[in-house]
């Protein structure tokens, strides 16, 4: 049984081949040059050159196995077969091509990749004709050529099998990524109830101002996630649409001073989920903290945030409009525990923190990414 070849010769590489086909036939004056395919059972003409007194149909078929064709010898022994005139031969006066008048042939094999047959390439003529060396070589050119083609569109195929394989378990990925995603956020959001059903079971209100303060740490990595599940991307988001999000819900989490105002000034650009973690942690200890301490209970006040990006290179400030810091306050023996957690994610960050009195309180923080 003769080799299936199942490979898809594209369009543009069948008209390379009958470009080759068309300039055997002219070059060597011949009616007829053929590339010939195996398929399944039978041999096909695959190829035909596109010549005067051409009897050969690209799609013509005839069963391979002991049809009696040249090319049936030419693949079965894997080599070049020259016959000059099959009238004159008793091993080819008989061969089917006789009838098309074709007593002339000079053929040769054409392999897959796999060193399995693929077909052949060859000339065939009307009238008696030796084929001579420089003819056998131009056949032999043309017949590389067409196996580095062969191989090319095998190599192509593999890799287009290889790329499927990756983008399905790409695909699947992100399946698990987001189910992960997903039930994170909802392991987060039941972390908040709890607190939430304890801060309003306290009748105290630094227990309740506690509770508070871990909510809204909670929400700020929830928001993260709340964010992944609607993009594509699960290592990056948008920094300004979360860090928005997130000063929306530290300003509704409950603060009894309603005369506080928090703007923001925020430059929008993806940045990378581990990133965003330690940042939002940040901003809600910093804004936390000018709302419980910055200002009184009655007092107008401005928050502002901004977060600005040059290059590689990133500038987060929180300002003030309150009271201050003390005279006397140094931030860095500070014991605070939001400003210590602010600093020790700066660290994280690998930034520099640096906090000011300037009408009202400064803190910067910069950091690359």
């Amino acid at each position: 049984m003769a080799p299936d070849n199942t490979i898809t010769i594209s369009n543009d590489v069948q008209k390379k081949w009958q470009t080759i086909v068309n300039i055997l036939a002219k070059t060597i004056h011949i009616p007829a040059a053929l590339i010939m395919r195996l398929s399944g059972p039978d041999i096909e003409v695959f190829i035909s050159s596109e010549t005067e007194h051409n009897p050969y149909v690209a799609g013509a078929k005839e069963h391979f196995e002991n049809s009696g064709l040249y090319c049936e010898t030419v693949i079965k022994t894997n080599n070049m077969l020259l016959v000059p005139n099959a009238l004159s031969d008793d091993d080819w006066m008989n061969n089917p091509d006789i009838k098309l008048n074709m007593i002339s042939y000079l053929g040769f094999p054409i392999l897959n990749p796999d060193k399995t047959p693929f077909g052949t390439l060859c000339v065939l003529d009307r009238k008696e004709n030796p084929y001579n060396d420089i003819h056998k070589e131009l056949l032999e050119n043309f017949r590389d050529a067409i196996e580095r083609d062969i191989e090319l569109i095998e190599k192509n195929f593999e890799l287009q099998n290889t790329l499927s394989h990756v983008n399905s378990l790409l695909k699947e990925k992100e399946i698990l990524l987001k189910e992960i995603h997903h039930r994170i956020k909802n392991s987060i959001a039941s972390i908040g109830s709890l607190l939430r059903i304890q801060a309003d079971s306290s009748d105290k209100s630094d227990v309740k101002g506690a509770l508070q303060q871990a909510i809204n740490r909670v929400r700020s990595i929830q928001i993260i996630y709340e964010k992944l599940l609607f993009d594509d991307n699960y290592t990056e988001t948008s920094v300004k649409e979360y860090l928005e999000d997130l000063v929306q819900a530290i300003a509704n989490s409950g603060t009894d001073n309603f005369n506080i105002s928090i703007h923001t000034d925020i430059d929008d650009f993806p940045i990378a989920v581990k990133s965003l973690f330690p940042i939002g942690l940040i901003v809600n200890e910093l804004i936390t903290n000018s709302i419980k301490h910055a200002f009184g209970k009655t007092d107008k006040g401005t928050i502002q945030l901004l977060l600005k990006r040059q290059e590689q290179n990133i500038t987060l400030s929180i300002q003030d409009n309150g009271s201050g810091v003390p005279v006397n306050f140094d931030h860095d023996t500070s014991n605070g525990f939001g400003l210590v957690l602010a600093k020790m994610l700066t660290q994280q960050l690998g930034g520099e923190f640096t906090m000011k009195k300037n009408n009202g309180t400064v803190i910067t923080i910069s950091f690359s990414i």
